[in-house]
């Protein structure tokens, strides 16, 4: 691969995985820990982008008090950033697109490709995830926006959707339509079609091409986001975008303010093992299990126990369990949680409830 073609990977760091808690936290969240295997899952995603496959050096957008915690993780794994840009407050995806395509313009040019991905994600077939990345890269040297799609294996409910279209290329695809989480006979029909794939978050296209569609589709989000990079300050590796002009800037989504109103999308299917990591099921599914059924993480000592999610963090106190099926039980220094697993999803209610009584 070229100089003129290279991929620069931009990696959010931003989510707070709140879904996780009580491990993930908006002080430590998700990312930021390893949950499927030695490394974070952030340090998966730094590994997952090499610069010997034609990737540059990683941009990573976080939120300022993560910024020191995620040098230190990319340092671990003898990465050294192009550039750590920080964001004074969340304002969801479409501003962070921005911002990598300003700044991957600015330090590698115009002809250079971003690859947006998310820091907390899961992918067990890294070969295959690169080489579906090189072939999406045709597709945005064409000028086209590229949106890859997880193939989906279960009829999730969790998801958003992408429907194919024509094939444009071999692995390349019009997409037909943008899917909302749909209801599990709606998800149980796009499995069997074969047509649909799970948005993954995962977009490659060239910086231009992303700033003339903002331009086109969301000019007060561009607006905004150009000035808090304009004037952001720098310390070595550190960007630090504006806080009054980022703050003034739309909360949005990449797919709300362009990939479902341009006509450059496309769609590449992933069938690489992915996984957001979104709740606790996830992890359960992800893990190694004993003979019962149990996937084990820490301090954890089982008697007559089947399908339990026990996850005692290094900081929490040791799990002991007698006789139960079937639940999630999470221990940290701060709290422990206990849900039946097929329940842990549904964390976001008791959250709020936590965050209502102040604890």
């Amino acid at each position: 691969m070229t100089t003129r073609s290279i991929i620069v990977p931009v990696i959010m760091c931003g989510g707070a995985g709140t879904r996780l808690w009580p491990l993930s936290t908006k002080d430590n969240p998700k990312q930021l820990h390893a949950l499927t295997g030695a490394l974070t899952l952030l340090q998966q995603t730094v590994l997952r982008c090499p610069q010997t496959r034609g990737f540059a050096a990683p941009i990573l957008v976080c939120a300022e008090r993560h910024a020191d915690q995620v040098l230190a993780q990319c340092e671990a794994v003898n990465t050294t950033p192009a550039a750590i840009i920080t964001e004074p407050c969340p304002r969801n995806t479409a501003p962070c697109a921005i911002s990598a395509a300003l700044a991957v313009q600015a330090q590698f040019g115009d002809s250079a490709q971003v690859l947006l991905l998310a820091a907390d994600h899961y992918i067990a077939d890294t070969k295959g995830f690169v080489e579906t990345v090189q072939l999406g890269a045709r597709a945005a040297a064409k000028g086209h926006i590229v949106t890859f799609g997880a193939a989906p294996t279960v009829p999730a409910t969790g998801y958003g959707y992408l429907q194919k279209g024509t094939a444009l290329m071999p692995g390349i695809f019009t997409v037909s339509a943008f899917v909302e989480k749909p209801d599990e006979e709606t998800a149980k029909a796009y499995l069997k079609s074969g047509d649909y794939v799970w948005n993954a978050g995962i977009f490659l296209f060239s910086a231009a091409v992303m700033l003339s569609e903002m331009e086109k589709y969301r000019p007060d989000i561009l607006k905004a986001a150009a000035q808090a990079w304009e004037k952001a300050g720098q310390d070595k590796v550190y960007q630090y975008l504006d806080a009054e002009a980022f703050a003034a800037c739309p909360s949005e989504s990449v797919d709300y303010a362009v990939m479902e109103k341009t006509q450059c999308a496309v769609v590449v299917p992933l069938d690489v093992g992915w996984s957001d990591v979104g709740a606790w099921p996830a992890i359960y599914d992800l893990a190694k299990k004993d003979k019962n059924g149990n996937a084990c993480h820490g301090s954890v000592v089982t008697q007559s126990t089947q399908g339990t999610l026990l996850y005692a963090d290094k900081d929490g106190p040791m799990i002991a369990a007698l006789g139960i099926k079937n639940l999630a039980i999470i221990t940290t220094s701060k709290a422990v949680l206990v849900a039946p697993l097929d329940q842990a999803e549904q964390i976001k209610a008791l959250i709020e409830k936590l965050d209502d009584e102040q604890r």
